[in-house]
C-alpha cells in the first residue's frame, strides 16, 4: 500500500513539475521585464502555426532569427514583417512558450487568407474606362507554394482578357518570375480614338540583400489608335528596366520605411522613345507607436526623350496623381481648354497623414476587418517638356479618404477630394475609388 501510495505521488509529482517550471519561467520573464532585468532565454526552436495550405519552406525561408541564441524581439518583429508581406496572412504574430529547461520556442501564429474566388461574373469600375462586366478565376497561394493564377476578361467599357502567372521566388536566391499576357480594346478617354492594346511580358527580377531588388521586364507591346480617319500603328520592343529600394514594414499600410523606384523604359520600334519614371516615398511615424499615425511623402517624376504624340500624353487629376478632380471627357475639346491638365512628361508630390483605427485582423465570424482613415494634398505640374515646367501654374487637391483591408486585393481606397488651381478650392468634391494604396 505505502509502494503504491509512494508511486502515485511519484507520478503527479512528475506530471506537475513540467507545469509548473514553465509557469516559473513565465513569472521569471514578466517579472525582469517588470523590473527592467534584460532576461533572455534561449531560443532552442521556431515553430510555425496555423498552415493548412502554405507549405512550411515558404515561411522558413523567410526567418532569419538564429536558434540557440538569446530571443532578440527585434530580429523577430522583422520575421513577422516579412511574412506578414507575403500577402498569403490576414494576421501574423509571435510569442515565446517557456520550456523547463530555461529555453524557449520561438511561435510564429499565422491566420491563412482567401487563396481562391472561382469563375466568378461581376460588374466593375474603373474610373477611366467606366462600368464593365467582368469574370476572373483566380488562385493564389497555388499548391501552397505563393504562386498566383490568373485568368479574367470583361466586356462593356473595356474588352479584356488577359492571363498571368507569378512566382515571388521561383529559383536560387530569392529569383522571382511574372508572366503577362493580355489583349483588350477601349475608348480613349480624351481622344476621339479606340485603342487596341496586345501585351507579351516577362518579368524577372533579383533581391540583393533585404532591401533591394533589380527587375528586367522584356515585352512585346502592339497598340493601335483608331478612328474615322486613320489608324496609328506602333510594334514596340520593352527592354524594361527597375531598381527599387524598399525598407518599409508593412506593404499594405507602412509605419516607417522608405520606398525608391526608378524605371527605364526603352520603346524600341516606330517612333522610338525613352521613358524614364522614378517614384520617392518615405514613411514617418508621428509622436510614438502606441498612436499609430504615420506621415506618408511621395515625389514622382516623368523624363521623355523621342516621339511625342498625342495619343501618348498623361493628364493630371485621376487616383493616381492629383485628386479631387474629374476625368476628362471625351469630345470636350480638353486639350485646348484644360491644357494645363495634359502633357508628356510631370512632377507631382502627395502628403498623407494616415491613422490607424481598426488594426487589420479576423473578426469571431471569420471576416477580415480593419480601418485607415487619412488626409491627403496633391500638387504638381504637367508640360509637354521640362523646359516649359516655369511657365505653369500648380494644379492641386485635398481630402479625406479611408483604407480598409479586403482579402485578395490588398485594400480598398476611397477618397473624396476637391481640387485645387490659382489658389482656389473647387466647390463640389470628387470621389475616388480604387483597389490599394496610392503609395
Amino acid at each position: 500500500m505505502v509502494l503504491t501510495y509512494n508511486k502515485l505521488h511519484l507520478n503527479i509529482l512528475n506530471y506537475i513539475r513540467p507545469v509548473f517550471s514553465g509557469l516559473f519561467l513565465l513569472c521569471t520573464i514578466c517579472l525582469c521585464d517588470s523590473f527592467g532585468f534584460n532576461y533572455k532565454p534561449n531560443i532552442s526552436e521556431i515553430k510555425i502555426i496555423g498552415l493548412s495550405k502554405t507549405k512550411h519552406y515558404i515561411i522558413k525561408r523567410e526567418i532569419q532569427h538564429p536558434i540557440n541564441m538569446p530571443i532578440d524581439s527585434s530580429f523577430a518583429e522583422l520575421d513577422r514583417n516579412r511574412i506578414f508581406n507575403l500577402g498569403l496572412f490576414d494576421e501574423v504574430s509571435w510569442n515565446l512558450v517557456p520550456l523547463e529547461n530555461g529555453n524557449a520556442i520561438l511561435q510564429f501564429s499565422l491566420i491563412e487568407s482567401i487563396n481562391r474566388i472561382p469563375p466568378l461574373i461581376f460588374p466593375s469600375y474603373d474610373e477611366e474606362k467606366g462600368w464593365s462586366l467582368s469574370g476572373v478565376l483566380l488562385i493564389k497561394n497555388f499548391q501552397g507554394k505563393n504562386r498566383n493564377i490568373e485568368l479574367s476578361g470583361s466586356i462593356g467599357g473595356q474588352k479584356k482578357i488577359q492571363f498571368m502567372f507569378s512566382d515571388p521566388w521561383i529559383v536560387g536566391n530569392h529569383i522571382s518570375l511574372f508572366m503577362f499576357i493580355e489583349k483588350k480594346s477601349y475608348q480613349h478617354l480624351f481622344l476621339d480614338r479606340t485603342v487596341g492594346i496586345s501585351t507579351l511580358r516577362m518579368d524577372l527580377g533579383k533581391w540583393y540583400g533585404e532591401k533591394l531588388k533589380f527587375r528586367f521586364a522584356p515585352t512585346i507591346s502592339n497598340r493601335n489608335f483608331t478612328n474615322d480617319i486613320d489608324t496609328l500603328s506602333y510594334n514596340h520592343f520593352i527592354p524594361e528596366i527597375k531598381l527599387e529600394y524598399d525598407s518599409r514594414d508593412i506593404y499594405w499600410n507602412p509605419k516607417k520605411g522608405v520606398r525608391l523606384i526608378n524605371k527605364f523604359v526603352p520603346m524600341i520600334g516606330e517612333n522610338d522613345f525613352f521613358v524614364w519614371d522614378q517614384s520617392y516615398s518615405i514613411y514617418v511615424p508621428i509622436f510614438d507607436s502606441k498612436h499609430d499615425i504615420t506621415l506618408a511623402l511621395n515625389t514622382t517624376l516623368k523624363k521623355k526623350w523621342g516621339h511625342r504624340k498625342d495619343v501618348w500624353l498623361s493628364y493630371f487629376g485621376n487616383s493616381f496623381n492629383i485628386r479631387g478632380w474629374d476625368i476628362p471627357e471625351l469630345n470636350k475639346n480638353n486639350l485646348l481648354s484644360d491644357s494645363y491638365r495634359f502633357g508628356h512628361e510631370y512632377i507631382f508630390s502627395s502628403v498623407e497623414i494616415r491613422k490607424l483605427i481598426i488594426p487589420k485582423h479576423h473578426s469571431r465570424f471569420g471576416f477580415l476587418n480593419g480601418l485607415s482613415v487619412v488626409g491627403f494634398f496633391d500638387g504638381g505640374f504637367i508640360f509637354h517638356t521640362w523646359s516649359k515646367i516655369k511657365d505653369e501654374k500648380l494644379m492641386g487637391g485635398a481630402g479625406i479618404g479611408i483604407r480598409i483591408p479586403i482579402p485578395l486585393l490588398e485594400s480598398l481606397r476611397v477618397d473624396l477630394g476637391w481640387g485645387l488651381r490659382e489658389r482656389k478650392f473647387s466647390r463640389s468634391p470628387v470621389m475616388h475609388l480604387m483597389i490599394q494604396q496610392k503609395f
